[in-house]
């Protein structure tokens, strides 16, 4: 790979993702736990782009302080969300001063006192940590949706964490309340889709937080020790998680149920050796005005369908675009829209050399890649195991998992560290499908190399992510429809959500993934599905 910057370096930056998911009209927000942390670093962040937070905390000599901060538009009001007269009051106070609420940051969280043993972890210390982290979750969520079901919108999004996805010993009491609330996240985005209101949860890894910041002033958290076995090789910043939080309560889309780990790759790893040796790029200053430098980002299968709402979305930022496509009229198409700004080459993505070429054009002319956007693939053949040959199993599973490492693997030779990779997964890959079994094996296959790619390339300062759609509307689905292949009727009885997604919903999130906004963002998998992965109850989910 070419390292073309130190890797202490900034990635390459543009306008800010959220200058996109700004509406015109401010959004009531509230955040609980909002007076440090992950909590005070969202409120700013949603101040900043326009909206108008309540404040919520139960220290209220900070929480005062931290309003004087925020200014006399927001609110704030002392509250302990393990008291359901609290939070009550919370909301109605939202709705008071802002004339609704319109996002939820279940944010309020506390830790274990000490690590210690389980056998050593006094009842009462458990109840009162579940009483914050998952009843002040269940209840802040249940007093808010009130007022949301009644407006027709809103959006909840619950702080869960890394330690309710991988095992940290002596701390069975934390790890199993973040559990709980990726579970209550899953249950209330199903139940409550039908009434236009999404629920997701961010699951933040190691942050510097002032809360961290005791613990290792007090030698119980070694950063040292931390820090090597984060494959980004640092711990994260709170204006990091600020971002991801920002983005799943903005995008009014397709994602629902959902978990965006923010960890630096940290719950995917599974070496037994460091997975880090150095800090992998740093995150931009929050306070650093947005460069206006264009980036060059290669989308492959851009002639239609996601691809082509991602090159949409793309050259309306002014970035300079690589579009791949092996259909001859969808690049004569595409070189017509784009013009001489842009590149557009007939590709097919299994022939390395071919796409070697490509990019060494690129290079050529712009000197270097920032981003791929590997969305290529093909459909599935739609037969029973017994009636599928090797040739048929074989064309299906190189088109859509061979083809994303030989693009990743000419892309990441020539990307600089701030790079990004963001490869197009599917539903199929996380659960069986019948008469789906090549594509759904290559999805599974994409995702896990995703996982590896971002634990081994982070030392390059490359980050590499996954969306997994679920049904979109795209021309390849819609053909599926047409010749009698899928029951569209079915889908959407089974989508909590209650309808089909969009390109440009999952093109939206693709591009947050690739921007310097998720700049701790590695080794997850998106789902971008209306809560299709969400749901496991029986009978219809709308």
């Amino acid at each position: 790979m070419r390292l073309g910057r130190p890797l202490g370096a900034s990635p390459v930056s543009r306008e800010p993702l959220m200058s996109q998911l700004q509406t015109s009209e401010p959004r009531a927000v509230m955040v609980t736990g909002a007076a440090d942390g992950i909590g005070w670093a969202t409120a700013q962040h949603l101040a900043a782009a326009g909206h108008r937070v309540l404040l919520t905390d139960r220290n209220a000599e900070l929480l005062a302080e931290r309003h004087r901060s925020l200014g006399p538009d927001h609110g704030a009001l002392r509250t302990d969300v393990s008291q359901e007269a609290d939070l009550r009051a919370a909301v109605a106070q939202a709705v008071a001063q802002f004339g609704g609420l319109d996002i939820l940051i279940n944010n309020a969280g506390i830790t274990d006192a000490e690590a210690r043993p389980t056998l050593d972890q006094p009842i009462e210390a458990v109840r009162a940590l579940m009483a914050v982290n998952v009843r002040g979750v269940f209840l802040a969520s249940r007093e808010a949706f009130r007022v949301m079901q009644a407006q027709g919108s809103g959006t909840i999004v619950n702080l869960a964490s890394g330690a309710g996805l991988v095992a940290l010993p002596l701390r069975t009491a934390y790890g199993a309340s973040k559990a709980a609330v990726l579970s209550l996240t899953r249950t209330l985005a199903c139940e409550w889709a039908r009434h236009g209101v999404r629920v997701n949860a961010v699951s933040p890894g190691y942050t510097r937080t002032d809360m961290v910041q005791r613990q290792i002033d007090l030698g119980r958290l070694d950063p040292t020790h931390i820090e090597a076995r984060i494959p980004w090789g640092r711990l994260g910043e709170a204006e990091e998680i600020a971002a991801a939080i920002a983005f799943m309560a903005l995008d009014e889309g397709y994602i629902t149920g959902a978990n965006l780990v923010v960890d630096g790759g940290y719950a995917v790893y599974g070496g037994l050796g460091p997975a880090s040796r150095h800090p992998a790029p740093a995150a931009p200053a929050p306070t650093a005005p947005a460069s206006t430098g264009a980036r060059v980002i290669a989308v492959t299968g851009g002639g239609r369908g996601i691809g082509r709402a991602v090159v949409d979305q793309l050259r309306q930022g002014g970035d300079h675009l690589l579009v791949l496509d092996r259909d001859p009229e969808a690049v004569r198409d595409l070189g017509k829209v784009l013009g001489a700004d842009h590149l557009v080459a007939e590709v097919d993505v299994t022939d390395p050399p071919a796409v070697d070429r490509a990019f060494a054009a690129a290079l050529a002319r712009w000197g270097r890649l920032d981003v791929l956007v590997n969305n290529a693939g093909s459909a599935d053949v739609f037969k029973p195991t017994l009636e599928q040959d090797a040739e048929a199993f074989d064309q299906v599973f190189e088109a859509n998992f061979l083809s994303a490492l030989i693009v990743a693997q000419a892309a990441a030779r020539v990307m600089a560290p701030g790079g990004a990779i963001v490869n197009l997964g599917s539903i199929a890959g996380l659960a069986g499908q019948p008469r789906r079994n090549a594509y759904g094996a290559a999805k599974a296959a994409l995702m896990m190399m995703t996982r590896n790619l971002a634990c081994e390339w982070a030392s390059a300062g490359l980050r590499v992510n996954t969306v997994a759609p679920g049904y979109i509307e795209t021309p390849a689905v819609l053909a599926l429809r047409d010749a009698g292949r899928a029951s569209f009727e079915a889908v959407i009885r089974r989508t909590p959500m209650g309808r089909l997604g969009t390109p440009e919903e999952v093109a939206r999130a693709i591009l947050f993934l690739a921007s310097p906004e998720a700049s701790y963002v590695t080794g997850a998998t998106l789902s971008i599905d209306g809560g299709w992965s969400a749901f496991g109850d029986a009978g219809d989910a709308s």
